[in-house]
């Protein structure tokens, strides 16, 4: 994962996002419904976006403290307008290299882990800054997600990638937690949406921030080679779907 890329691509697309981002919301409400209903004080959002999952956390955790971390600082702006500031601390930041005190009782993050360079590492991480009895929960998109735009572009690009192929499985999440919470749990859901055309679902990819830094090959476009992915995404699907696996992940200290 190029960081770098990510950041800009969330950035330049960042007053789009909310428009396009029906999934993330989705993952937000199943996610903000598997916090426990604990007396939280100290919460820390990773990737809080355009603050749509910090909206839910403050509404669920009236009197708790947030510190919400995204890389973007365009997302940022979008979200003091949307949240406020009363008990929400927003920071510019890569979440995977800033200094952290302790004394968390939530660590919690919706549809970010998978842009990690490295989960495991940062996990590990927030397992140190958790209060005793502390929680971690977040989602993640699994490596299913986009399975069909993968199938066609390999079939026609031959080789040409999608960055949600390299997202942590299933058993890699649920081992990954095990090995540093106990009561570790991963839920999984798949969801299938269906688009006009093939331009309407790369759109959805690119204001969601969803491309991460994939499909940028410029010989990808070419003149011809958009128009033979769509015909063969309709001839092996019958339609522009596309599938997106979420991970729900929990673990306590």
């Amino acid at each position: 994962m190029d960081k770098a890329i990510i950041e800009r691509n969330f950035s330049r697309c960042a007053r789009f996002y909310d428009r396009y981002a029906d999934i993330q919301r989705l993952a937000a409400e199943r996610l903000i419904g598997l916090a426990p209903d604990a007396g939280f004080k100290e919460i820390l959002e990773i990737g809080c976006g355009t603050g749509n999952y910090t909206i839910m956390l403050r509404e669920k955790f009236r009197t708790a403290h947030i510190k919400a971390i995204e890389i973007s600082e365009e997302m940022v702006g979008i979200a003091r307008l949307k949240t406020g500031t009363a008990g929400v601390e927003f920071v510019i930041a890569d979440a995977e290299k800033i200094d952290l005190s302790a004394g968390f009782d939530l660590v919690t993050s919706n549809a970010s882990f998978q842009w990690f360079e490295n989960m495991e590492s940062s996990i590990k991480r927030y397992k140190e800054i958790l209060s005793a009895g502390g929680v971690i929960l977040f989602s993640s998109f699994g490596p299913l997600t986009f399975l069909e735009l993968g199938r066609v572009l390999k079939d026609v690009a031959g080789g040409q990638m999608v960055d949600s192929s390299a997202f942590q499985d299933k058993d890699a999440l649920t081992g990954l937690l095990k090995r540093h919470f106990r009561g570790a749990a991963v839920e999984e859901l798949t969801v299938k949406e269906t688009y006009p055309s093939l331009r309407d679902l790369l759109g959805k990819i690119k204001y969601t921030g969803t491309r991460g830094s994939g499909l940028g090959n410029a010989l990808l476009w070419r003149k011809g080679m958009f128009e033979k992915v769509e015909e063969t995404y309709k001839n092996i699907f019958g339609a522009i779907e596309a599938t997106y696996q979420l991970f729900f992940c929990k673990g306590i200290k």
